[in-house]
C-alpha cells in the first residue's frame, strides 16, 4: 500500500492501492478504463502563489498546478486522450478540527472547474461536510473507497499542526501520517534505474522509455558490467536493467557474481529466442526479478507501459537467492488422494522459481496438474522443458486437446489462454485459444481458475504464488466458493506480495504458507476427503 502526504502525486497500473487522510485538502483520482491505469494526487489548497515557483516541490500543494500535472503523467503513461479518463473528487471538508479555515470549498471549487474544462467526466464525488476522510484507490480499477472519520478524530494533532502552520503562512508543508493509520512506508522519491547495455541505441531507447515514467529515474547508463560495476557503487540504484548477451562479460556470468555480494533488484533484458529462454531462466533461478523484451521503434507504443510497470514493480521486490547448497524436500507420496482431483496453480514476478521449488518438492503420482505463469511464449516452451529435467514427473507446454492425467504438468503457453472442458468418458482436457487477454494477461490465471471452478468444483486445489497485480484473485475465490481448497504464498516468502495479497484480501486464500511450506500443504488437502 502506498500513502500520499500532502502535495505528492502517484500514478501506477494494476498492483497499487493508495491510501491517504483529507480533511478541507482534496484528492483528484483519475483513471484509465482502456489501460487500467490509476493517478492521484492530494492538494491543500486551490491555486498556485505567485511566489511559488512551479518547479519547487510546494507547487505540487496545490489544486490548479497540481491537477494538471496529474493529468500530464497520466497521458503520458497512458497515450490515452484526456476525455477518456474518469475523475472522482474527494474530501474538501469546510474546516478542520475547531480551525475555522474555509479552504475546503474553495479546492473543491477548483477541481471542478479544471476537470469540467477538460472535459474529463467525474464519476463520483465525496466532498464538503465538517469530517475528514480516510480513502483507499485501486489504481488498476479505479475502485475508491472512502471512511468518514470519526469528528473527534477527523485529523489527529500530529497532522493538524503542520496543516495549520501551512494554512497561516499560505506556503503548503508536507503533513505526518495519522499515528493509527496501517499503512506501509513508502518512499516519495523516484525509484533510481540503472541500465547495463552494450548497444548505445538500447540503452538511449530505455533511458527515453523508463525518463517518461513519473517515478523512474534512470541515474546512468553502462555499456559493460566493469563500468556497471562501479556506478552501482556511487549510484545505488534501486534496480538494474541488464543486457543477457554482452561481449565482454554476459549479464548472467555479471549477475552470478553481482548478487551474492549485493543482493539488489535485477531485470534482465533479452531478445526472446530460444537460447535467450533457457539463459533468463538461469538468470531467475540466480536471483533476477523479471525479464523484459528488448525494444525497437516500431513496438514502443506497446512495450513502453510494459517495460515502465516491470522495472517498477521490480524496484521494490525482494531478492531470493538460490544456495547452492540448498536441496529441495520431497514430501511424502499423493497416494490415497481421491480420483479426479486436480491441482490448479497460478503466478506471476517471481513465479518461475517459485514454480520450481513447488514442483520439484512434490512426489512423483501427483494427480493432474495445471499452471498459468505470466510468461511470453518463447519462454513458456524453455520453462516447461526445464522442469520437465527438474521434475519426477511428466511436465509440457500444454496444446490444445491435451488430456488431464495423473503424473502430468502442463504449463499453459505464452500468449494463449488456457482452460478446462469435459470429455466424454469423465476426462477432462485443456482448451487452448486465443481468447482476449483477461486483466490484460493472456495467459490469464482468473481465465484458467474460473473454468476450473466450474468444472471441477470441490475437487481441486487451487494455489495463488509471488506477482505483482490482482489476477488469479477472483478465480480463486469463485473455486473456494464451489468447495475447493484454496492456498496462497505468504508476504516473506513472496518476491512480489501482489496476488497472493489481493486473493486473500477478498477471501480467496483459505490457507496461508510461506513458499518451502506449500508442496505439503498442497499434500494435505489433495488426500483430504471427499464428499460425493
Amino acid at each position: 500500500m502506498t500513502h500520499l502526504h500532502i502535495g505528492e502525486m502517484f500514478v501506477a497500473g494494476e498492483g497499487y492501492v493508495v491510501s491517504t487522510v483529507l480533511g478541507s485538502c482534496i484528492s483528484v483520482c483519475l483513471y484509465s478504463p482502456e489501460h487500467r491505469v490509476g493517478g492521484v494526487i492530494h492538494y491543500a489548497l486551490p491555486t498556485l502563489p505567485k511566489n511559488v515557483d512551479e518547479s519547487s516541490s510546494e507547487a505540487l500543494r496545490y489544486g490548479d498546478y497540481a491537477i494538471h500535472l496529474l493529468v500530464q503523467q497520466m497521458v503520458e503513461m497512458t497515450g490515452a486522450k484526456v476525455e477518456s479518463f474518469r475523475a472522482k473528487i474527494v474530501g474538501g471538508a469546510a474546516s478542520l478540527g475547531d480551525s475555522q479555515n474555509q479552504a475546503g470549498p474553495g479546492n473543491t471549487k477548483i477541481a471542478e472547474a479544471i476537470l469540467s474544462k477538460l472535459k474529463i467526466p467525474v464519476s463520483g464525488r465525496d466532498v464538503g461536510g465538517s469530517r475528514g476522510r480516510k480513502i483507499l484507490f485501486h489504481t488498476g480499477t479505479g475502485r475508491l473507497q472512502v471512511a468518514q472519520l470519526e469528528k473527534e478524530k477527523q485529523v489527529s494533532a500530529e497532522v493538524m499542526r503542520p496543516l495549520q502552520r501551512m494554512l497561516e503562512t499560505n506556503v503548503a508543508k508536507p503533513a505526518a501520517v495519522a499515528p493509527e493509520q496501517p499503512v506501509a512506508k513508502v518512499a516519495s522519491r523516484k525509484r533510481k534505474v540503472l541500465v547495463v547495455d552494450d548497444s548505445k541505441t538500447i540503452r538511449d531507447l530505455l533511458t527515453r522509455i523508463l525518463s517518461a515514467s513519473p517515478d523512474l529515474e534512470v541515474v546512468g547508463t553502462a555499456e559493460n558490467p566493469l563500468i556497471a560495476e562501479k556506478m552501482i557503487e556511487s549510484l545505488h540504484p534501486d534496480v538494474l536493467t541488464l543486457d543477457v548477451h554482452m561481449p565482454e562479460m554476459d549479464g548472467v556470468t555479471f549477475l552470478s557474481k553481482l548478487l551474492p555480494r549485493r543482493p539488489m533488484p535485477v531485470v534482465m533484458i533479452t531478445s526472446l529466442s530460444m537460447q535467450d529462454g533457457d539463459t533468463v531462466l538461469r538468470a531467475m533461478e540466480l536471483g533476477a526479478v523479471d525479464y523484459i523484451q528488448k525494444p525497437n521503434l516500431q513496438e514502443l507504443p506497446a512495450l513502453t507501459p510494459v517495460i515502465q510497470e516491470k522495472v517498477r514493480d521490480a524496484s521494490y521486490a525482494k531478492v531470493r537467492l538460490t544456495s547452492k547448497t540448498q536441496a529441495t524436500r520431497p514430501v511424502s507420496s499423493a497416494a490415497g488422494y481421491d480420483a479426479g482431483m486436480i491441482l490448479a496453480i497460478g503466478a506471476s514476478t517471481g513465479g518461475t522459481e517459485a514454480i520450481r521449488e513447488v514442483l520439484t518438492s512434490l512426489p512423483a503420482d501427483i494427480p493432474p496438474t495445471v499452471i498459468v505463469q505470466h510468461i511470453p511464449p518463447v519462454f513458456s516452451t524453455a520453462f516447461a522443458k526445464r522442469l520437465d529435467t527438474l521434475c519426477p514427473f511428466d511436465v509440457k507446454e500444454a496444446e490444445d486437446g491435451d488430456l488431464l492425467r495423473p503424473g502430468l504438468v502442463l504449463i499453459a503457453p505464452g500468449g494463449k489462454q488456457m482452460a478446462l472442458k469435459p470429455v466424454a468418458g469423465g476426462k477432462m482436457k485443456v482448451v487452448v485459444n486465443e481468447d482476449a487477454p483477461m486483466n490484460r494477461h493472456r495467459p490469464s490465471v482468473d481465465y484458467l481458475f474460473l473454468s476450473v471452478a466450474a468444472h471441477i468444483g470441490s475437487k481441486a486445489v487451487g494455489v495463488i504464488l509471488t506477482g505483482m497485480g490482482n489476477d488469479g484473485a477472483k478465480g480463486l475465490l469463485e473455486m473456494r466458493r464451489q468447495g475447493a481448497r484454496t492456498l496462497g504464498q505468504d508476504e516473506a516468502s513472496s518476491v512480489v506480495y501482489g496476488m497472493p495479497k489481493c486473493a486473500y484480501e477478498i477471501g480467496a486464500v483459505e490457507q496461508v504458507y510461506g513458499l518451502s511450506d506449500i508442496p505439503g500443504g498442497i499434500m494435505k488437502n489433495l488426500k483430504r476427503k471427499i464428499s460425493a
